[in-house]
């Protein structure tokens, strides 16, 4: 019996069908976003149980295809998992045989499927222990942050276009500086568009403020457990893949 659920979890039609129906939930759910935006906005800076919690009771309705998609997305990662284990002691028993070079080249469709779970499981980790959150740029206030650290508004100034005509008036930049306290540390750092920085695991983003008169500031503060994980499996599969089809083209031709 476990050997009949094995072969069916590293069946390749069962990936193929999968697929299938992860871009029409994705579909599906696009539907919902697009027509109820006031539901789905909060999830930018929100955690996902937090979110639940707030909107999930009220709109299950319009909710019900994330439960579907997550579901399918385990199964995808089970079958992921199960294929590339199945494929790798294959290929471990023939390695003798093949001699390392072509080993590694055939194991390597099965490592860019792992690259691509650590990848997943990177995206996983920050939607549900990530931070996304804006502040109001506004002089001498001071906010918390997690850690028992927290960031003040020292000051803000704007520069604006003096020429051409076409241009006059228009902002330019804008900066702002920040005073960044934790357990045993102030440091102090100015913030501008575009140029982002990082501290203790949060960066800092100064972006326009919609609602606000102009020049309306706010000040993103996010923290995102999961990058490194999505960052190293990207670079290490875009690695892969080059090498394997470059190594690939040499080995059909008798290289």
């Amino acid at each position: 019996m476990l050997k009949n659920i094995w072969r069916s979890c590293c069946n390749v039609r069962l990936t193929f069908w999968l697929l299938i129906l992860i871009s029409c939930t994705l579909a599906i759910g696009s539907y919902f976003i697009r027509f109820s935006p006031q539901v789905f906005r909060p999830l930018n800076s929100l955690l996902f149980q937090d979110w639940i919690r707030a909107y999930g009771g009220a709109h299950a309705s319009m909710i019900w295809w994330l439960w579907v998609l997550f579901g399918l997305l385990i199964a995808l990662g089970i079958n992921t998992v199960a294929c590339t284990a199945d494929r790798l002691t294959v290929l471990w028993k023939k390695r003798r045989q093949m001699g390392s070079g072509v080993f590694f080249l055939k194991s390597t469709p099965s490592l860019i499927h792992i690259c691509f779970l650590v990848i997943l499981s990177g995206h996983l980790l920050s939607l549900v222990s990530g931070m996304n959150r804006e502040i109001s740029v506004i002089p001498e206030s001071e906010n918390t942050l997690p850690g028992q650290s927290s960031v003040s508004v020292s000051d803000q100034s704007c520069d604006f276009y003096s020429s051409p005509e076409l241009i006059k008036g228009l902002l330019k930049q804008c900066a702002v500086s920040l005073e960044l306290r934790s357990p045993g540390e102030t440091v102090f750092r100015r913030l501008s568009f575009m140029r982002p920085f990082f501290w203790h695991g949060f960066s800092f983003h100064l972006v326009r403020d919609k609602k606000a008169a102009c020049p309306g500031l706010k000040i993103a503060v996010k923290r995102d457990p999961g990058l490194n994980f999505i960052l190293a499996g990207f670079t290490v599969m875009v690695l892969l893949m080059l090498w394997y089809y470059l190594r690939l083209n040499r080995y059909n031709k008798g290289g």
